[in-house]
C-alpha cells in the first residue's frame, strides 16, 4: 500500500488548442456580419450577439436564457467593490500598503459577446476568451474597416458549442459557469488563469448560486473528495468549488466573491495559499468536512461527503496520519482489544481534532477536541473519529504511538483471518515417498502378494494427499485414504484467529461422512498462545476443544457428543514463524530455513 503522502496526485490532461484554431474562429465570427448594437446590459457589462444570417429573425434562445439569468448574476455582482473602492484601494497600494488590493476584485464591467460555435476542433462545450482590460479585442482585425474599435475595448466573447450541450438546465448552468469568468477577468489575464485552482471551482460555485438545484457537476464534488486524499488544495480546479460552498457557508458570499473573482494570483503555491485562513479555521474546514455539515449553496446536501479510512492500532503500536499540505485526512481510529496504554498523539504542526465515532453531540464544535501540541489520551472502548491538515506548504505527517505497549496488543498479524490453499503446482505430495517406495517394492513381492500392493497403490493415489493448509488438520487424509469415506469442511480454508493479548484459535468446522455414519463436528476448534521473540512469530497450541452430533446404523437419530482436551488433534500450524504482512493479508514462512519450500507457506487473507 503506498502511503498517502508518497501517492500521486492524478490531474485530468488539458487538451491543447490545435494550430489555427483562433483564426477559424475569429473567421467564424466575421462571417456573421458586422458587430451589433448592444443588446441590454447585466450590471456594467454590456451584452452583445452575433449570430449566423440564416437564424436572424429566429427567436434567440441563448439572449433569453441569458435575460433569465440576469437577476442571479446582478446579484453576486452586488458583492464586488465599486469602481470607487477600487481606485481607492489601488491608490493606497501605490502608497505602499502592499496588502490593500488583496483579494479585492475588478469590478465587473467587461462587455460580452455572445458566439454559438460550430467549430469541433475544441472540445469544451463552452469557453471564454478575454483581451486585456485595456485593449481592444483582436476580433477587430477580422471586422470591417467601420467599425468603432472602443466597443471590443476589453471585450469577452464567449463561445458557445449549441450542438454538443443537451438539456435546458445545462444549458443555463454552462452560460451562468462561463459568465462567471468574464467577471473574473477583470483582475486577471489570460496565462494567470489557466494556472490558478480556484478559476474554474469558483465559476462553478457562482453558476451553482444562480442556478440552483442543479446536478449534472455532482461528479466534480465526488472528483474532489476522491481525489483530496493524494491532492493539495492547489492541485484541484473545477472540483474546488466545494471549499467555495464551506467558505459562503462559514463567512457569507463576499469571501466566495473576494477568493473566486480576486484572490492573489500567488495562492497557487500551498505555502501561499495557507495564508486564506488562519490555522484553527482551516481545522473547521476539515471538521465539517467530518460532520458532513457542508450544503449546496441552495442549502442541499452534498450529494457526496469526504472519505474516511480505517486507522487500526491493533496491526501496530504506532502509525502515522500523512498526506499533501491543506488536504483534509480523515480516519477512524481503532484501539487494540483491552488496550490500556496511553496514545501519544503528535501533530507536527498540523490542525488535528477528535471526537468519538458515536458522540451524542455530532455536529456541534462541542464534541470534537482539538490538539495543537503533542498529548497523550486515554485508549477508548470505540473508536475515535481524526480529522487533520496541514495549514502550511509542508506534508502532513502526525504521529501515533501506543506508549508502554507491547507487541501482544498491537501486530500486523493481529486479526481474524482465513487460510488460503497452497496451488496445486505448488504443494507438496505428502504421500509421494510411499508411492516411491512401492515401486521399488514391486520386484521383491511374491506374484500372490501383486494384488494387494496394487491395493496400496490405489488407495494412495486416490486420496487428496496435498498438504494445501497449514492450519487444517489430517482428517481427510486420514479418512479418504481408503477410498470410502467423505469429508466436507464449512469454510475453503480453517479460519484463525489471532487476538490482542497473546491468545489464537483455529476454526475448522467440518462433517465427516463413511460406512453408514455420519459426524458433524460445528464446533472444531484448536487454541494457544503467541509470542513474537526476536522477530519470530512464536505459536504453541495448547488446547483442542469440539463439538458435533454422531448419526449412524445403531444411534437412534443424532447423539451429541463434545469434549477438550490438551492434544491438538492432527492439525498443523504450531511452531515458529516469520510474519509478512502486505494490504489485507499475512503470509506466515517456517522460520526455519529446512522447512521451508513450495506449500510450506501459511497464507492468510482478511476474513469476511
Amino acid at each position: 500500500m503506498v502511503s498517502t503522502a508518497n501517492a500521486v496526485c492524478r490531474t485530468e490532461p488539458r487538451g491543447s488548442t490545435p494550430s489555427g484554431a483562433w483564426e477559424m474562429l475569429m473567421n467564424e465570427i466575421a462571417s456573421m456580419g458586422s458587430f451589433p448594437e448592444a443588446s441590454f446590459a447585466i450590471g456594467g457589462q454590456n451584452v452583445y450577439r452575433m449570430r449566423k444570417s440564416e437564424d436572424v429573425g429566429i427567436s434567440d434562445r441563448w439572449l433569453e436564457r441569458l435575460r433569465t439569468l440576469k437577476p442571479g448574476i446582478e446579484e453576486l455582482q452586488r458583492f464586488f467593490p465599486t469602481a470607487a473602492e477600487r481606485d481607492a484601494a489601488e491608490r493606497r497600494e501605490r502608497e505602499g500598503d502592499e496588502e490593500e488590493l488583496l483579494y479585492t476584485p475588478t469590478p465587473p464591467e467587461r462587455p460580452v459577446l455572445i458566439i454559438e460555435s460550430e467549430i469541433n476542433i475544441i472540445e469544451n462545450p463552452a469557453f471564454t476568451h478575454c483581451t486585456a482590460r485595456d485593449q481592444i479585442h483582436d476580433l477587430a482585425n477580422y471586422l470591417g474597416d467601420d467599425l468603432d474599435e472602443e466597443l471590443l475595448r476589453g471585450l469577452c466573447i464567449i463561445f458557445i458549442r449549441s450542438h454538443v450541450i443537451e438539456g435546458e438546465e445545462k444549458k443555463r448552468f454552462i452560460l451562468s459557469h462561463e459568465w462567471m469568468h468574464t467577471m473574473q477577468h477583470g483582475s486577471y489575464n489570460i496565462a494567470e488563469m489557466e494556472r490558478l485552482w480556484w478559476i474554474e471551482g469558483s465559476a462553478d460555485w457562482g453558476a451553482h448560486k444562480v442556478v440552483e438545484g442543479f446536478t449534472e457537476r455532482d461528479h466534480k464534488i465526488e472528483q474532489f473528495f476522491d481525489r483530496q486524499p493524494d491532492c493539495s488544495l492547489t492541485q484541484h480546479d473545477y472540483d474546488a468549488q466545494t471549499i467555495f460552498f464551506w467558505g459562503e457557508q462559514t463567512f457569507g458570499t463576499d469571501w466566495g466573491i473576494s477568493l473566486g473573482m480576486g484572490g492573489p494570483e500567488y495562492l497557487d503555491a500551498p505555502h501561499r495559499a495557507a495564508q486564506i485562513l488562519p490555522p484553527e479555521q482551516w481545522l473547521d474546514w476539515a471538521i465539517s468536512q467530518a460532520d458532513h455539515k457542508i450544503t449546496m449553496p441552495d442549502g442541499r446536501d452534498l450529494p457526496f461527503n469526504a472519505k474516511v479510512e480505517l486507522l487500526d492500532l491493533a496491526h501496530s503500536c504506532k502509525a502515522a496520519i500523512e498526506g499533501p499540505p491543506l488536504s483534509v485526512q480523515l480516519r477512524e481510529l481503532k484501539f487494540p482489544e483491552d488496550s490500556a496504554s496511553l496514545l501519544t498523539i503528535d501533530p507536527q504542526g498540523a490542525q488535528l481534532a477528535y471526537r468519538a465515532i458515536d458522540a451524542d453531540d455530532i455536529g456541534r464544535p462541542s464534541s470534537w477536541t482539538p490538539i495543537t501540541e503533542t498529548v497523550e489520551i486515554e485508549p477508548s472502548s470505540g473508536n475515535l473519529l481524526l480529522a487533520a491538515i496541514m495549514p502550511s506548504g509542508n506534508d502532513l505527517n502526525v504521529q501515533l504511538k501506543l506508549e508502554s505497549s507491547d507487541t501482544s496488543n498491537c501486530a500486523c498479524h493481529i486479526g481474524r483471518w482465513q487460510e488460503v490453499a497452497t496451488a496445486d503446482s505448488e504443494a507438496q505430495d505428502t504421500f509421494e515417498g510411499a508411492l516411491e517406495a512401492i515401486e521399488m517394492a514391486r520386484a521383491f513381492v511374491p506374484p500372490e502378494e501383486l494384488e494387494e500392493l496394487e491395493k496400496a497403490k490405489r488407495m494412495i493415489s486416490s486420496s487428496d494427499t496435498k498438504d494445501r493448509f497449514r492450519f487444517r488438520g489430517a482428517a481427510e487424509q486420514i479418512f479418504e485414504l481408503g477410498g470410502e469415506g467423505d469429508v466436507t469442511y464449512a469454510n475453503e480454508g480453517p479460519i484463525v484467529t489471532f487476538k490482542g493479548g497473546g491468545e489464537f484459535i483455529i476454526e475448522d468446522p467440518h462433517r465427516i461422512y463413511g460406512d453408514k455414519t455420519e459426524v458433524n463436528y460445528y464446533t472444531y476448534i484448536h487454541s494457544g498462545r503467541w509470542d513474537i521473540e526476536d522477530g519470530k512469530l512464536k505459536l504453541d497450541l495448547q488446547k483442542f476443544t469440539y463439538e458435533a452430533t454422531v448419526e449412524g446404523p445403531s444411534s437412534d437419530g443424532p447423539q451429541n457428543i463434545s469434549g477438550s482436551n490438551k492434544h491438538t488433534s492432527y492439525v498443523g500450524g504450531g511452531g515458529d514463524w516469520i510474519m509478512s504482512c502486505e494490504g489485507s493479508g499475512v503470509t506466515l514462512i517456517p522460520a526455519d530455513i529446512k522447512e521451508r519450500g513450495p506449500g510450506k507457506d501459511a497464507v492468510l487473507k482478511a476474513h469476511e
